[in-house]
């Protein structure tokens, strides 16, 4: 699994440095944001000026601007946000404009008084990344989690973001996002401002035998062995989703933990501590889990529709609207939540959701 890993972090490392934009999409919890954030580790290492704005629950554009600021500001001043402490600062000063130096840049940090419009709190904050350009003559990485939530928040946020990124050449962007099709059409529709911005790449998925090898070598490193056909259980029971595998994995090492009468050094994976395990895995999860059901509500008939796919039923009924079915598909699709494998063939991208449905 490592060698896999490693070898995409590498790719995706480079083609940043180089300045070119990158889409990566995909269904929550398959491990975006940890990639992003590795990759961010090894070009700050490189002396680049790094920045991850997370957008998912941003409710306005001052509350984008400000997390832009403190994205962009944690470079220099190693402080999560750095806007509070300023704000902090300038509470009881007398002077309108606030004017700061942080490690050299210069910075008019009117917003610490909460003063001037949405849109230019937004310019001042991406007018930062000029300033660190200029400080070290290195190149600005910005990532953009759950990216799709830009449109949201304002419809015209992606002209305005995409016009003052294409006039910095410095500047190389990182987007994620949870809604694959939605993505899609930013990046690629021709009416889109985003279109044609970044390079899509797929987010690469594990295979079994690297599952497979790296759980064996974790294991054995806690003095635990596992047969491939516990192994292969696992990765039927979770699909090889990335968290959900890894919850498992440690639910495995903390069922085996509380067993006394065993000694440590000596313990084996067991059918029934997996089964134990995954149980407690699946109820760690049902919040979450709950969470998403709900959501599915405000879309009729999608929570019916996704529980006769659980039950291993085909979507398309003698009495079912092929049109209607087909939006609903669509619909599920896009919430990374089904995965088409065939005509008419549906599958669960997390098995542990399809488990969740039918215990409803």
């Amino acid at each position: 699994m490592r060698n896999v890993s490693h070898v995409f972090l590498e790719g995706l490392t480079r083609r940043l440095s180089d300045g070119q934009n990158i889409l990566l999409a995909g269904p929550r919890r398959i491990g975006k944001t940890s990639l992003a954030l590795e990759v961010l580790r090894r070009l700050h290492r490189e002396g680049h000026d790094v920045a991850l704005v997370d957008m998912f629950g941003t409710t306005s554009v001052r509350e984008l601007a400000e997390r832009l600021a403190n994205a962009l500001l944690e470079n220099r001043t190693g402080v999560q946000r750095t806007v509070e402490k300023l704000r902090d600062m300038v509470r009881s000063a007398a002077q309108t404009e606030v004017r700061l130096s942080v490690q050299g840049i210069e910075l008019g940090m009117s917003f610490a008084r909460r003063q001037g419009s949405d849109m230019e709190l937004l310019e001042e904050s991406l007018g930062i990344t000029d300033k660190l350009i200029r400080a070290s003559n290195n190149r600005v990485i910005l990532v953009f989690d759950e990216f799709q939530e830009l449109s949201r928040i304002d419809a015209d946020l992606h002209k305005i973001l995409r016009s003052h990124l294409q006039q910095k050449p410095h500047i190389s962007c990182l987007f994620l996002g949870s809604k694959p099709t939605l993505l899609a059409q930013l990046f690629s529709q021709g009416n889109e401002a985003f279109f044609r911005y970044a390079v899509s790449l797929p987010v690469p998925e594990i295979p079994s035998d690297a599952w497979s090898g790296y759980l064996v070598r974790k294991f054995s490193e806690r003095g635990i062995s596992i047969t491939p056909a516990e192994v292969g259980l696992l990765l039927k029971l979770t699909g090889g989703h990335p968290q959900d595998t890894m919850l498992v994995a440690s639910e495995v090492y903390y069922v085996l933990m509380e067993m006394e009468s065993q000694v440590m050094e000596s313990q084996v994976v067991s059918l029934t501590v997996l089964e134990i395990a995954y149980q407690r895995a699946l109820e760690s999860l049902m919040r979450a889990f709950e969470e998403l059901w709900g959501s599915l509500s405000e879309h009729q008939g999608a929570q019916q529709l996704i529980k006769k796919i659980a039950y291993g039923e085909r979507p398309y009924g003698q009495n079912a609207s092929p049109a209607r079915v087909g939006r609903i598909l669509t619909y599920v699709m896009n919430q990374g939540i089904l995965v088409k494998m065939g005509r008419g063939h549906y599958e669960f991208f997390e098995p542990m959701f399809r488990d969740y449905v039918t215990r409803l």
